[in-house]
């Protein structure tokens, strides 16, 4: 994750943005928040800020809708009143971002099929899941900036041949990672496509290896498009791991609200069964405070329940606690120790030993020199703002 989650500096405004989108709420606690938005200090524009901010416009709007809690429209409101009262904005921002999700859906049938025609079926991988095969209401909730796809190493060529010939073509500035290729871009098309030969970057894959997604993944059809997708407690795991453990999510500690109300939504569909899946798999690894952590925080923000046999560590709950306040911590202190651990991560020599296919002790400055060159064209002129993070929206 290149984006630092911003500061919780209204912690009212950010309980209510959390109490709104809750799991499974309960009428009383309906009847609760209605009293809350029409209180004189709650101000619609600063909510639905924070939700933008934040990366869950599209849930709020979602949570507000299916609990009855948007404003009315005045009756006596002329047309113009109309379009400018807060339902009717917020109604039609969300049809543009349903639409766009319509695009995406039509996009990554195309793409599936192209795939299909070369011999190819891929595995939807994070949101690309829910465009094709939904688990539930709330997934149209669920924004996306790109469609990902997982392919076997072996047919990565024939799927690269394959949108080409649709007439997609590979970004130029390109940086390197070790778990997909070059993003594909088409003119007229909303999104880019990555197209994995990992499920998840090195250090993801010590805890869910490829070889292990590719195990649980099931088969589905739609539109004429051949495609796997993985049950829901597996694609619950991978999210937690892709953010928590690729992104570094758990190292720096970052609260991210987004992923979070995933988690927490996806969570609350699984079977006792699938929970104990995910969780001998993680314990196995020694790591399973990283997935109950999350579960932490996922049950103070938004209600998640979870099993009561699922382990929970003094230590799982003192990394939430830790996460809490350092999401409100001053912004200085926070994005200074945010850069600090991306650079360290960044030139570690795991790290670029696995971007640049070297064997850890061949990595030396002469290694580390491709790296920095990198790092100069992508971020040219834009040094002020990647450091300061004037820029950071959450993707």
């Amino acid at each position: 994750m290149e984006t630092l989650p911003p500061r919780i500096s209204d912690p009212k405004l950010f309980r209510l943005l959390a109490d709104i989108l809750a799991v499974r709420p309960q009428a009383s606690h309906t009847a609760q928040l209605r009293l809350r938005l029409i209180d004189k200090t709650t101000s619609w524009q600063a909510l639905t800020d924070l939700a933008i901010d934040q990366g869950v416009f599209l849930p709020l709007v979602w949570s507000l809708t299916r609990r009855s809690l948007v404003l009315p429209v005045p009756k006596m409101a002329g047309n113009a009143g109309a379009a400018d009262h807060p339902t009717a904005q917020l109604e039609t921002h969300y049809r543009q971002q349903i639409q766009r999700r319509h695009d995406q859906r039509s996009q990554l049938i195309e793409i599936t099929i192209a795939l299909n025609q070369a011999d190819v079926v891929p595995l939807l991988l994070k949101g690309a899941r829910y465009l094709a095969d939904p688990v539930g209401p709330w997934c149209e909730a669920r924004g996306m900036r790109d469609l990902d796809v997982l392919v076997r190493p072996g047919d990565a060529p024939r799927a690269i041949a394959a949108l080409e010939r649709a007439g997609y073509e590979a970004a130029a500035d390109f940086g390197p990672v070790d778990q997909h290729l070059p993003e594909m871009w088409h003119a007229g098309r909303p999104s880019a496509v990555e197209i994995h030969t990992e499920s998840l970057s090195f250090s993801g894959r010590k805890l869910l290896g490829t070889d292990v997604i590719w195990a649980q993944a099931a088969h589905r059809e739609v539109d004429n498009g051949r495609f796997f997708v993985l049950p829901n407690e597996w694609q619950l795991l991978h999210a937690c791991l892709n953010h928590q453990v690729s992104d570094h999510g758990h190292a720096r500690h970052m609260l991210a609200v987004k992923p979070l109300w995933e988690f927490a939504m996806l969570g609350s569909e699984l079977t006792d069964e699938g929970w104990r899946s995910i969780a001998d798999h993680i314990a196995a690894t020694g790591k399973d405070d990283i997935l109950a952590s999350w579960v932490v925080e996922a049950g103070r923000l938004f209600g998640l329940a979870h099993p009561q046999w699922l382990k929970i560590s003094p230590a799982a709950r003192a990394h939430a606690e830790a996460t809490f306040a350092r999401a409100s911590a001053w912004q200085w202190r926070r994005r200074g120790r945010f850069l600090i651990d991306q650079l360290r991560f960044a030139f570690a020599r795991e790290t670029l030993a696995q971007r640049y296919g070297l064997k850890e002790s061949d990595v030396s400055l002469r290694a580390i020199g491709p790296h920095l060159r990198f790092l100069a064209r992508r971020y040219r002129g834009r040094w002020i703002s990647r450091i300061t993070g004037r820029r950071d929206r959450l993707s």
